[in-house]
């Protein structure tokens, strides 16, 4: 997973990463998401879906926010 952006809305932290599909080391394919941490449920949800973020992805989202949210609410 990348990131690709991340912002912080009047309720929400919204953040969009890029998931590549790689089989043998080869790149398959690329698929972006958009996963929503609302203030007030504190868990990741897909944008389109409204699913929970998986453990891996949730591992990599709250470490790109804890890295990044400085700057996010600064701004």
């Amino acid at each position: 997973m990348k990131l690709v952006y991340l912002q912080n809305t009047d309720n929400a932290y919204v953040l969009k990463a890029e998931v590549t599909f790689k089989f043998l080391g080869v790149s398959l394919g690329r698929r972006s998401k958009i996963f929503i941490r609302k203030y007030s449920d504190k868990k990741w949800r897909e944008e389109k879906s409204g699913k929970l973020a998986s453990r891996k992805e949730k591992f990599y989202l709250n470490k790109w926010l804890s890295d990044h949210q400085k700057f996010v609410e600064h701004y």
